[in-house]
């Protein structure tokens, strides 16, 4: 009896448990009725329920009304573009044991017979052309929409162009089209060039510039030593006296390599090696017996010279051949870290003017010789990339070029120093540059490249230079297979090793960074507080913003940067003190010679003259010559901070004893006229040297 009744439970069991699965089958089969499925406007995700019946909220039209149906007890109105002439038409389904039958759709109020098929094809095309144009208006929206944005874009990037160039007016900054901050990315290297062969800094101070350069932007230095290279064995004696030991060179090489500042160094291995050929141990490699400007190409002793030179530079930057550059688990990770040298060869002045130069073509004698040096430094370092000046294949012809094979070898640097590059570098060029070679360099100046004799550089010069080789660079560059490499700020010391020095690298610092900031943003940046100028030369900071920050209208000297404080800035100082007294005193000279009649050089010469007058003019004189005498007196331990006594020693005698000179011999020559008190008759006798001339007093 028990046994039975458990019995009949567990057959109940079986059978509430096989309802209950027919009853979740369908359930899963009325799911599969709601499935969802992405529709074609926008993405909107909707059940097959709702494409079927429509949605609740009005955002969907149901899969019917978009046919252009309604239901058996409603009327709804066919979708736009099917009634003509605005006549109300109304659609009708049935759904028979066959599926759904199409009712020819009639005017209002009119239906019909029940089973009747209607041919919709006409209709649907409609109603498709009609999904089509409504398509096309949204897409006109959107396109509308869009452009709105792009005029809304442009409208505000004309704006801040145009507050961009208001700035750079202020401030004096030459406008340059194309270049600002919604232009191309800077050049990819930024060469600082350390020319040592005028008034060579101290290693000390360029040592305490790095840090400064690497925040500026500069990514590499260009070392030109010349004669400051501590030279060995055959070549000791291209040493100067005051030239670098191994150790100095040594710690500015770590500096460099420790801030991530490559080192070029640069060697002349053709033109302006006056530092070798002026000596008598070198004297015999000239090309002319009267000039020590150039080396003669037809000498195997003139390439076995240049090797050691360049093997002497060479190694001693190879981090494999002085171990005490890096640490000795870092050599053979980082070998080779020199990854450049340049080897000079512009400015060959003196070519194919010796016995045995004179037959060969100039052209091909300059090609032949880069060609051998570039084989010799491929050969010994593979791993070097060659640099040359561009100056001297500017004229060649394109074949000749194609022809002498330096295409492969060596990478040209394009130097021009002027506002106007395309005068001196045309388009021609740049297409022949880029069929020649697969990249080259660029090259302006911070210093040292409008004048011989200027004390402060002219900055607005120079920062339009660098600004107009930024726009070339940008359209030039894209004709070089491999682009353009960089740009080489280049600031010279000298002309070349016979003039007499340029501007000092401490009073050209503020021009440097201006350059170099500009070069490393792509062009100049109007702000003072995202500018790294002020910050990097740790000046004040702008008090107000009526007064630009920067002011370069009239190549002013810069009276903004004497508040700095960088390295070198009390040089700075003394520079602009200078500059200021050498204009006094040069007005002052001039004044005296060519616009005042008393104390002129006929005057001196005949010892005539009147003593008050004399005595008048002398008051500015005595002036002049105490405040000169003054900052002479300051000069040497101004100037000892970065140069050593050979430096600043020749620095004064060129700069500041001729004013000296000059002022005392007014002095002496005043004080001669003021003691005279009887004079001769008129007319007074002609000199001496008129007798040279051919003139006769009694003619």
């Amino acid at each position: 009896m028990h046994s039975r009744v458990l019995m009949v439970c567990w057959r109940r069991k079986l059978f509430f448990l096989g309802t209950s699965l027919l009853f979740l089958l369908a359930l899963w089969f009325w799911g599969f009725l709601y499935t969802t499925h992405i529709t074609e406007e926008g993405g909107k995700i909707v059940s097959v329920r709702e494409l079927m019946l429509g949605s609740t909220h009005g955002r969907h039209e149901s899969l019917l009304q978009r046919l252009g149906f309604h239901d058996r007890h409603e009327d709804v109105a066919i979708p736009h573009g099917i009634a003509t002439h605005g006549e109300q038409v109304s659609a009708q389904f049935e759904v028979d044991e066959g599926g759904v039958k199409f009712v020819k759709p009639t005017p209002s109020g009119l239906r019909p017979a029940k089973g009747m098929f209607v041919d919709r094809r006409h209709d649907w095309d409609v109603i498709m052309q009609d999904r089509m144009d409504e398509g096309k208006l949204g897409s006109q929206q959107l396109n509308a929409k869009a452009q709105r944005h792009i005029s809304d874009e442009m409208r505000i990037a004309a704006e801040r162009q145009s507050h961009y160039e208001h700035e750079l007016k202020r401030m004096g900054v030459p406008v340059i089209a194309g270049i600002g901050p919604g232009g191309r990315p800077p050049p990819a290297q930024r060469l600082v060039h350390f020319d040592l062969k005028g008034a060579p800094p101290k290693i000390s101070y360029l040592r305490r510039l790095m840090p400064i350069l690497k925040t500026l932007g500069a990514t590499g230095i260009l070392l030109e030593y010349e004669d400051m290279f501590p030279y060995g064995g055959s070549l000791a004696p291209l040493a100067a006296r005051n030239a670098y030991n191994r150790d100095e060179i040594l710690e500015l090489l770590k500096t460099a390599f420790a801030l991530g500042i490559t080192v070029i160094p640069l060697v002349q291995t053709f033109g302006h090696l006056e530092y070798a050929l002026k000596l008598k141990e070198f004297a015999h490699l000239r090309e002319v017996e009267d000039s020590p400007q150039a080396l003669c190409p037809s000498y195997n002793s003139s390439i076995a010279f240049v090797e050691e030179l360049l093997t002497q530079v060479i190694e001693y930057h190879m981090p494999a051949t002085n171990a005490n550059l890096l640490h000795k688990e870092d050599i053979e990770r980082l070998t080779p870290k020199l990854t450049h040298i340049h080897i000079g060869c512009d400015e060959v002045y003196r070519l194919a003017e010796c016995p045995r130069c004179r037959h060969w073509l100039k052209d091909q004698l300059f090609l032949d010789h880069v060609y051998n040096v570039a084989t010799i430094v491929r050969r010994r370092w593979p791993h070097l990339r060659i640099i040359i000046w561009d100056d001297m294949l500017r004229h060649m012809a394109l074949d000749t070029l194609q022809a002498s094979g330096i295409g492969k070898l060596v990478e040209p640097m394009i130097w021009v120093y002027a506002e106007d590059i395309y005068k001196f570098v045309q388009s021609a060029t740049w297409e022949k540059y880029a069929s020649v070679f697969s990249t080259a360099w660029a090259a302006s100046a911070f210093k040292g490249a409008h004048g011989e004799g200027l004390l402060m550089p002219p900055i607005r010069r120079h920062l339009e230079n660098t600004l107009r080789w930024l726009a070339v660079m940008q359209g030039e560059g894209n004709r070089f297979t491999h682009g353009l490499q960089g740009l080489a700020l280049t600031g010279w010391q000298r002309y070349d090793h016979f003039a007499i020095l340029c501007e000092l690298l401490p009073a050209a610092l503020p021009s440097l960074a201006v350059c170099l900031s500009t070069a490393a943003k792509g062009y100049f940046d109007v702000s003072a507080k995202t500018n790294p100028i002020l910050s990097s030369l740790t000046c004040p900071e702008p008090t107000g913003e009526h007064h630009a920050w920067l002011e370069l209208h009239k190549d002013s000297l810069m009276v903004m940067f004497s508040r700095c404080m960088f390295p070198g800035s009390m040089i700075y100082r003394f520079m602009l003190r200078l500059a200021t007294l050498t204009a006094e005193t040069e007005e002052y000279t001039d004044t005296i010679r060519q616009r005042r009649g008393w104390l002129t050089d006929y005057n001196i010469r005949h010892n005539f003259s009147s003593a008050a007058r004399v005595d008048d003019l002398l008051g500015e004189n005595y002036r002049l010559l105490n405040s000169v005498s003054n900052l002479a007196r300051t000069a040497a331990s101004t100037l000892t901070e970065v140069y050593d006594h050979w430096t600043y020693g020749e620095f004064i005698e060129q700069r500041i004893f001729p004013m000296l000179e000059e002022l005392k011999r007014l002095e002496r020559a005043g004080e001669g006229l003021k003691k005279r008190r009887v004079w001769s008759q008129r007319p007074l006798p002609y000199l001496k040297p008129f007798e040279v001339l051919g003139i006769d007093e009694k003619t």
